[in-house]
């Protein structure tokens, strides 16, 4: 028996060398290649499922809180109407009592600008950006 031959008798193949080698690499290649394109497009599924969970959690809460917003905002420009009438009956004239309600919404108004420009639009950003990104 030669240093060539398996104990079958048989002439052993050199390693890495022989036709059968190398289509095993390329099936084992062609597998990959298809594995990795799987997963790249499972991948671009999940993303688009995930950025449509997330843009559908937006809009849903985007329209409950313009809702509420917009039953609120009617119901409080009727009692902002009673409340002038009522101050404008008290005060014996009307257009005094509308002022007054005026008034005091510049000064809600100049209350908030000041809370708002000192550090709560920066926290109400923040807030948001931790909302979105909460995967709850």
């Amino acid at each position: 028996m030669s240093a060539t031959e398996n104990h079958n008798g048989q002439a052993a193949a050199a390693s890495g060398t022989d036709e059968g080698s190398r289509t095993d690499f390329s099936v084992f290649m062609d597998g990959f290649v298809l594995d990795v394109k799987g997963y790249l497009n499972a991948q671009k599924h999940y993303l688009t499922l995930h950025a449509t969970e997330k843009a559908s959690t937006l809009m849903s809460k985007v329209l409950e809180q313009a809702v509420v917003f917009g039953m609120l905002a009617i119901a409080l420009v009727f009692l902002n109407l009673a409340l002038a009438f009522y101050l404008g009956d008290l005060l014996a004239s009307r257009s005094l009592g509308f002022v007054i309600v005026a008034g005091i919404y510049v000064l809600f108004m100049a209350a908030f600008l000041l809370w708002w420009r000192n550090g709560a639009r920066d926290r109400f950003v923040l807030d948001r950006i931790n909302e979105l990104n909460d995967d709850n």
